[in-house]
C-alpha cells in the first residue's frame, strides 16, 4: 500500500466507470450507432477513467487478438484516451480518459504468475474476471449452477492473482465461486458491474450477504444500468440500488459500473444522463455520497491498489 493522493471533488473531471464495452461501443459510435451517446469520448461528461471490457464474442475468440485491436484503438484515439498503468499515470494532470483493459471471461495463455506478468507488461492487460456469461476453464457463471465451486485451474489462477498487479473482478461469477475466492484472495474484492438481487431478481445481481461480504473486505461494486437489471433503467430505480448497496456494503463500496457500450439502456443511456442521477443522489443522500459514487470511491481504490511507477 502507498499514500493516497489528495482527492478534491471541486477539481475532479467527470466520473470513473468500472465497466464499459469500449471497443464495441466506439466501433458502433463511429458507424453511426446512436445508442452509445455523444459524450462518450468528449464533452463535459467524459469519464476520468474506465475499465474497458473485452469479451469472447465467439467460442474461438482470442484475448491476445482483441488486446491488439484494443491497443490500436488507444493509438488512434490518443487525443481522448490514454492507458493507465501506475498510480502516477492515473493521477497525472491529463484530461484524457484513462483506460484499464479488462478480460471478461477469456481463456488465458496460462495461469502462472509469470504469464500474468507478461499479460500486464507486453499486452497491457490490467484486469480480468473468471467468467463471462458462460462456464470457463476457471469456474461457472451466474447463469450456471449457483453452488458449483471454482475449478482447479480457477483456484490456481486466483492464487496467482493474489500477488499479481492485475485486478480480479468477480462480476458474472456464481455464488459458489464468489465465496471460494474469499479463501484464496487477500486483496479487496471488486465487482465491476452488478446490482442488488433483492431489488432486481436476476442471477447477475449480488445477494445481501454478498454485499455485506464486499463491505467487510473493503470491496467496491459498480452499479450497472441495464434495464434487465434495474427494471426500466430509470434514475429512481438506480437510486434504490445505491441506497441498498450503501446500507449493506457501506458508502465506500458504491461506484458506477455502467455496462455502456453494447447493452440497450433505459433512462440512464448516455454519460450525460449521469448528471441527473448524481443530482438525485446528492439531493436524497447528500453530495458527499454522490461524489463517492461518481468518483471518490473508485479513485481511492485505484490509488490504493495500482502499482507505483518503478
Amino acid at each position: 500500500m502507498h499514500s493516497l493522493p489528495v482527492h478534491d471533488a471541486r477539481h475532479r473531471i467527470g466520473f470513473i466507470d468500472l465497466h464499459q464495452d469500449m471497443l464495441s461501443g466506439v466501433a458502433r459510435l463511429e458507424g453511426g450507432f446512436p445508442d452509445y451517446g455523444s459524450h462518450y469520448l468528449t464533452g463535459p461528461s467524459c469519464a476520468a477513467a474506465i475499465w474497458s471490457s473485452l469479451y469472447p464474442h465467439e467460442p474461438d475468440s482470442s484475448l491476445l487478438d482483441q488486446l491488439d485491436v484494443h491497443a490500436e484503438l488507444l493509438r488512434t484515439h490518443g487525443s481522448s484516451l490514454r492507458l493507465v498503468t501506475t498510480v502516477e499515470d492515473f493521477v497525472a494532470p491529463d484530461q484524457r480518459t484513462g483506460v484499464l483493459p479488462h478480460s471478461e471471461g477469456f481463456h488465458l495463455p496460462g495461469t502462472d504468475p509469470e504469464t500474468l506478468d507478461r499479460l500486464w507488461t507486453q499486452h497491457s492487460l490490467r484486469s480480468l474476471s473468471l467468467t463471462w456469461n458462460h462456464e470457463t476453464d476457471y469456474g461457472f457463471s451466474c447463469y450456471d449452477d449457483g453452488a458449483a465451486r471454482l475449478k482447479p485451474e480457477g483456484r490456481t489462477l486466483v492464487g496467482s492473482l493474489d500477488s499479481s498487479r492485475l485486478f480480479l473482478d468477480l462480476a458474472h461469477l456464481n455464488e459458489g465461486g464468489f465465496y471460494d475466492v474469499l479463501d484464496l484472495y487477500s486483496r479487496p474484492l471488486l465487482v465491476t458491474h452488478s446490482f442488488c438481487r433483492a431489488i432486481g431478481d436476476h442471477p447477475r445481481g449480488l445477494t445481501d450477504d454478498q454485499l455485506r461480504t464486499l463491505g467487510d473486505h473493503g470491496g467496491l461494486v459498480g452499479l450497472a444500468f441495464a434495464p434487465d437489471f434495474l427494471g426500466r433503467g430509470s434514475v429512481d430505480e438506480a437510486l434504490r440500488h445505491v441506497d441498498r448497496i450503501a446500507s449493506l456494503a457501506g458508502e465506500n463500496a458504491v461506484s458506477i459500473g455502467s455496462d455502456w457500450g453494447v447493452a440497450t439502456m433505459g433512462e440512464v443511456a448516455d454519460p450525460a444522463a449521469l448528471v441527473r442521477l448524481l443530482d438525485a443522489v446528492g439531493n436524497g443522500y447528500g453530495h458527499d455520497l454522490a461524489d463517492k459514487f461518481a468518483f471518490g470511491n473508485a479513485y481511492g481504490f485505484l490509488c490504493a491498489h495500482l502499482p507505483c511507477a518503478e
